[in-house]
């Protein structure tokens, strides 16, 4: 059985900067994840769990691009090189210090920026990102006629991965975390029944981690919402592209939603992650008990007893 991830917004292994911003939020890399869901959820699927393929599909490329350079970001100093901008900052904060204490008004005020400038640029390495996948996301996703970049991406991915359920003869297995929990939705309620090409993926069981699914569907934010959604939950995606379904979130992450009563047949919970309103969103997976619930969801959902 492949186990495939599908990580969220704000992932670029190519960025540095990014990298290190997220970190301050508890990012979790990718081996990380990968050794629990080995260590946890692949003995809940095959005799051989060190056989099963665990793929990893990321998208973080073709997401938010900043055409001019992030010039739009306030924090950061115009026309500079990123470089430059803590010799720029350096240069800046001694000047302070030559202003004589005749004018201290200005002074105060350079001080009171600087200070604003230093809190407001962690927040600005990440938080326009996290915003613009999602936009981004939305804006270019496409239709079943003509797919997104994003769309296509993943489509590939599980495209791969079916082929590889298909040969071992075991169920596929899917965890998202966050924004690409509605990359999924939207793959299992728009695209696969409506792209034939596409047809032997079918996802045995979905856990959305740390999901927005239920809000999107409650906002009509899905290709496939209704206009007239509600007060009656929307339809379970077709089960001949989707299994079981395990949405999860947290009290703590305020980036989290619930889908029951919204979504038909969700199996809808909530995980304490044990982290903090910073760090709760991405702490579901740094958690070898989220991983175990995981394994024993899978277990029942497919009907493998558990060995152990």
């Amino acid at each position: 059985m492949p186990i495939v991830f599908v990580h969220g917004v704000a992932v670029r292994d190519e960025d540095p900067t990014l990298a290190r911003a997220t970190r301050a939020f508890g990012e979790v890399p990718w081996p990380t994840i990968e050794a629990h869901l080995r260590e946890h959820v692949a003995p809940a699927v095959s005799d051989d769990p060190t056989g099963v393929p665990i793929m990893r599909i990321y998208w973080g490329d073709l997401g938010a691009h900043f055409a001019f350079g992030g010039r739009s970001l306030v924090s950061r100093p115009l026309d500079l090189p990123e470089a430059a901008e803590d010799a720029a900052g350096a240069v800046a904060e001694a000047a302070d210090e030559l202003v004589d204490d005749v004018i201290p008004e200005p002074r105060r005020i350079r001080r009171l920026r600087g200070a604003a400038t230093s809190l407001r640029r962690p927040l600005e390495d990440f938080v326009p990102v996290f915003l613009g996948d999602v936009l981004t996301y939305v804006s270019t996703r496409g239709s079943a006629e003509a797919p997104g970049p994003i769309v296509e991406r993943v489509l590939a991915g599980l495209d791969a991965a079916a082929f590889a359920a298909e040969s071992r003869d075991e169920p596929l297995v899917v965890l998202t975390h966050s924004m690409g929990g509605q990359i999924v939705y939207d793959l299992v309620t728009h695209f696969l029944p409506r792209m034939p090409e596409h047809r032997g993926i079918r996802i045995d069981y979905w856990c959305a981690a740390a999901s927005q699914v239920g809000l999107f569907e409650e906002l009509g934010l899905f290709l496939e919402s209704a206009p007239d959604r509600g007060p009656g939950p929307a339809a379970h995606p077709p089960r001949e592209h989707l299994g079981g379904w395990w949405n999860v979130w947290d009290h703590a992450d305020l980036l989290s939603f619930r889908a029951e009563g919204i979504v038909e047949g969700v199996d809808d919970s909530a995980f304490f992650a044990a982290g903090s309103l910073a760090t709760d969103h991405y702490r579901y997976l740094a958690n070898a008990d989220f991983y175990r619930a995981l394994a024993g969801r899978v277990r029942a959902s497919i009907g493998r007893p558990d060995r152990h």
